[in-house]
């Protein structure tokens, strides 16, 4: 019994011993599997590339809207919705009945003149001088007779003249015809009536020695007397209407005269101004109509003179330049019945046609939007920060959501310089055209872009997680043995594949520690 509890006790103690030995070599186990082993990356030299990434939409490269310059009716539609149009192709068409009227009108106008020029390469006819020197005659005599009629008006004046001084404004001076007129009524302005009087003096004056000037006048007066005699009668009327207009002052101011006494003065003062206007006017017109006949007479003879001469460079020039306006007459009717059909610029899709046949439309109203088929671009806005790295004719990758797995290529063509704001984040506009054309890409596709703004070969390369930034700066770690040492390095622009470019720290094949991986 002894033996077997010894048995059982020196079992039990062995497999104590094998549990302990069990558990160091555990604990040695595991002390060594703690130990960090760590990944080498060797620094290389290759390509890297800085890209922008933004998303953007695909826009026809060429969109119109037509609208006609004038209104009119709609006569014939020639393309709807959906429809292809090529470039020149008519859309729709307007009446233009009344233009091809003025058309032909137009062109007659070009064949007249062009007779009229054929004319005067001839020269002149004796017909034509025959004509020309009758319509001169005849000016001439208009001339004669209105100054031969000149004595008349000038004494019908005189007449009415006097009428109004010596007869309408009997009543209202006395001793009128003497050195000395006075009032017959007493005025509170003596200065005014002192003035009227002055004038009865001046207007008596100068009416005695108009009727001198007119029993003077010889019938066979020559032209420039009777022009001087027909401006001195202006000048002696306007001394008697000054006259009349102070009068009719004077009575209006009085309040003692009786009043049927002042009606009459006021009725004989009208009625003596409205004469005194009447042949101001006569002499007036008749001086307007002889130098009017003047002008007739010059212009006449002119012209006779000139079929006299002959035809001349000059006038064969002017009427050349009457050819030539009569023909872009032409060319503006034409350019006017041109507008009334809207053409198609560019080829393409009809996205938008509003008009009826048989309506009226007005001027300015977009009724055709065309745009083109397969010429698609990219628009998309890039942020502030990112469009200082942009230039036009950076290439771009494109892909599509519409057509997942598949990679385009394209370039920047433009770039707006005003800011676009979207969500208050300033942005630029810029457009992106495809390398190549794909009947599968239509207009409205949501796009993701990456603009690559920096290309660099012949570099050294390490990856992202191979670089240690802190405050201090950024750093590789090497290891010496059982050393660890942080490098400073100074880095470059970074690809969207994570690869960073080294300038300086490092050599092409130096080991640095991957300290981005993680541990065994």
């Amino acid at each position: 019994m002894k033996n077997k509890i010894r048995a059982v006790l020196k079992k039990k103690k062995v497999i104590a011993a094998i549990l302990v030995l069990g558990a160091v070599a555990i604990a040695v186990g595991s002390t060594i599997s703690k130990k960090t082993v760590h990944e080498k990356i060797i620094v290389k030299k290759g390509v890297i590339a800085e890209e922008v990434s933004v998303t953007g939409k695909t826009k026809p490269l060429e969109e119109v809207s037509l609208a006609f310059e004038r209104g009119g009716r709609v006569t014939h539609i020639y393309g709807n919705v959906g429809d292809h149009a090529t470039a020149g192709q008519a859309l729709i068409a307007l009446d233009a009945s009344e233009l091809v009227a003025q058309l032909a009108q137009a062109k007659a106008s070009v064949e007249t003149q062009n007779a009229k020029l054929d004319e005067l390469k001839r020269g002149t006819r004796e017909e034509d001088l025959e004509v020309k020197r009758a319509e001169l005659r005849k000016a001439e005599q208009d001339l004669k007779n209105y100054y031969e009629s000149i004595p008349e008006i000038l004494n019908d004046a005189y007449t009415k003249a006097d009428d109004a001084l010596r007869k309408q404004t009997n009543g209202i001076f006395s001793g009128d015809e003497e050195v000395n007129p006075q009032l017959t009524f007493t005025s509170t302005d003596s200065q005014a009536a002192s003035e009227a009087l002055n004038q009865r003096i001046i207007a008596g004056q100068r009416l005695n020695k108009w009727k001198k000037e007119l029993l003077a006048l010889s019938p066979n007066a020559t032209e420039t007397e009777l022009n001087a005699a027909l401006a001195s009668g202006k000048s002696a009327l306007e001394t008697v209407r000054v006259l009349l207009n102070r009068i009719m002052d004077i009575v209006i101011s009085i309040n003692n005269l009786p009043s049927a006494t002042a009606t009459t003065y006021k009725a004989n003062i009208t009625t003596a101004r409205t004469n005194i206007n009447t042949v101001l006017t006569s002499l007036n017109s008749q001086e307007q109509s002889i130098a009017s006949q003047n002008l007739t007479v010059k212009r006449i003879n002119n012209e006779l003179q000139l079929k006299l001469a002959g035809t001349i460079s000059e006038q064969l020039a002017a009427q050349e330049a009457q050819v030539r306006s009569a023909e872009a007459q032409v060319q503006l009717i034409q350019a006017q019945i041109a507008k009334t059909a809207l053409i198609s610029p560019i080829e393409g899709v009809i996205t938008k046609q509003d008009a009826k046949r048989g309506e009226i439309i007005g001027a300015n109203i977009a009724l055709v939007s065309i745009i083109s088929q397969n010429k698609l671009e990219i628009e998309a806005n890039v942020p502030e920060v990112d469009i200082g790295k942009v230039a036009l004719g950076n290439p771009v990758r494109i892909t599509i959501d519409a057509l997942p797995g598949e990679e385009f290529g394209g370039k920047v063509i433009h770039l707006d310089p005003a800011e676009t704001i979207v969500d208050g984040v300033v942005n630029y506009k810029v457009k992106i055209l495809f390398t190549k054309a794909d009947a599968r890409i239509k207009s409205g596709l949501t796009t993701n872009l990456d603009i690559r703004t920096v290309e660099k070969t012949n570099i050294l390369l390490l990856p992202q997680y191979a670089l240690l930034e802190n405050d201090k700066g950024v750093f590789v770690k090497k290891q010496n043995g059982e050393i660890i040492e942080e490098i400073p390095v100074i880095i470059g622009i970074r690809s969207q594949d994570g690869n960073v470019e080294i300038i300086s720290g490092v050599a092409e094949g130096d080991e640095v520690l991957n300290i981005g991986a993680k541990t065994e």
